[in-house]
């Protein structure tokens, strides 16, 4: 086999699986090749074998037939939002235990310390986690978030009013 006859091997090759596709004259040239190329040959035919199952396996499909529910789908689903839930508490609980961790609670330098931490860490991460939401959940998640987000950082800048 010349180089020509690779080149032309190695193209139909490529162009069998989408035969189908192809211009007629496109058609044409894989067809005087696979006279001479046993392996093309194989191919052409696994694929036509391959396309006529699934016509019929298509055809044979009854209409009702109940689809399962996607487990799967709905597992990760509820694992996504658990993981949204646990961030949020695993960034608070970071912010709370690195401000308390030199003070006391009542401390105005522990309480700016955690409003300040909440703000470049705990806002960051809500901004992070609600386009997440957004990517991944629908709609009622994102209002969800965003209004758990609201409370929690409004709770944060109201402490010194508490004290």
């Amino acid at each position: 086999m010349n180089e020509y006859e690779k080149k032309i091997h190695k193209l139909c090759k490529e162009l069998i699986p989408v035969f189908d596709d192809l211009d007629t004259e496109t058609q044409e040239i894989i067809n005087e090749h696979i006279h001479c190329c046993p392996e093309c040959d194989n191919m052409l035919d696994k694929r036509d074998f391959f396309n006529t199952t699934i016509e019929n396996t298509e055809n044979n499909e009854s209409e009702d037939i109940d689809i399962k529910p996607l487990k799967k789908l709905v597992h990760i689903n509820i694992g996504i939002r658990l993981l949204l839930f646990l961030m949020r508490i695993l960034v608070l609980f970071v912010i709370s235990f690195d401000s308390l961790r030199f003070h006391d609670f009542g401390d105005a330098l522990a309480i700016q310390t955690f409003q300040f931490g909440a703000f470049l860490f705990y806002l960051p991460t809500a901004i992070f986690l609600l386009v997440f939401t957004w990517t991944f959940l629908n709609k009622k998640w994102i209002i969800y978030s965003l209004i758990v987000d609201l409370v929690i950082l409004l709770a944060i800048w109201q402490l010194p009013l508490l004290h």
